[in-house]
């Protein structure tokens, strides 16, 4: 099935404007389940409920209010959100380009494929797709989305371009608190951890490589259950406990045996 285009608009290039739409880029894969009543195996509903008039509402009679007080709201109907002005809402605008170690990696946020709208805007498309994997830079973009307006990075990946969405720089939170008290390190636990870490170091790693055990292991579990039988798994064992030195060395000792079977 071809990906749906989630977003439509322009791309703008100071005064260049092509014709895009967007895609998302991953797709969630975590196991969905429904509150279910033990009893009588009925899914639990939730009913959007208003208790003034003490009924269940449909979505249609349902607006966006911002609170100005207790039980006091501003509605906000569709239009209040579509017609705002604002660029951004229907171009993403390319304010910057940057190199991509410039920017910090907590703002990164969701991944979407950017590409053109119709054989009209190839060539710009594929000319500015080109032209950006020559400089190497990555571009700071404002876009208009679900009643927001994101900043957001984009880059040359693949033959289309790779929009990410970023946090605002006052979104992110300081890890200051959270640092670790200061503290006296040998030359022998550094070289120590070094050698551990070099242990597992992958000269091109290929994340296909990574699977998610935990939804395997629970997608086992429900297909043990749907041809009623039952699977035990066994206590995973607790690693024994050592000072940071003697952890450190079985871990390397640990890694080089099995680079040595493998």
């Amino acid at each position: 099935m071809a990906p749906r285009a989630i977003w439509k608009g322009k791309i703008g290039f100071a005064m260049v404007s092509i014709p895009v739409k967007l895609y998302s880029a991953t797709e969630e894969k975590t196991v969905h389940f429904n509150q279910i009543h033990r009893d009588c195996q009925s899914r639990i509903q939730v009913p959007k409920w208003c208790p003034t008039c003490d009924r269940k509402v449909e979505q249609s009679e349902i607006v966006k209010g911002y609170p100005i007080g207790d039980n006091q709201f501003i509605l906000m109907e569709a239009a209040d959100f579509a017609n705002l002005p604002v660029k951004s809402l229907k171009t993403i605008e390319v304010v910057a380009f940057v190199d991509a170690d410039q920017i910090d990696p907590r703002h990164y946020n969701k991944s979407y494929f950017v590409a053109p709208e119709d054989v009209v805007g190839d060539k710009a498309f594929s000319l500015f797709l080109q032209a950006m994997e020559k400089v190497n830079k990555v571009g700071l973009v404002k876009l208009g989305y679900r009643e927001r307006e994101h900043l957001a990075s984009i880059r040359a990946f693949g033959g289309v371009i790779l929009l990410q969405t970023l946090y605002y720089a006052d979104e992110l939170r300081s890890a200051e608190e959270l640092k670790p008290k200061s503290v006296s390190v040998s030359e022998k636990e550094m070289e120590m951890a070094v050698t551990l870490i070099s242990t597992l170091v992958m000269e091109k790693v290929n994340m296909t490589m990574f699977g998610d055990a935990y939804r395997e292991a629970l997608l086992g579990v429900i297909e043990a259950k749907l041809n009623g039988e039952t699977i035990t798994f066994e206590a995973a064992a607790e690693a024994p406990k050592m000072d940071l030195m003697d952890a450190m060395m079985a871990s390397i000792n640990a890694a080089k045996a099995k680079a040595e079977v493998a």
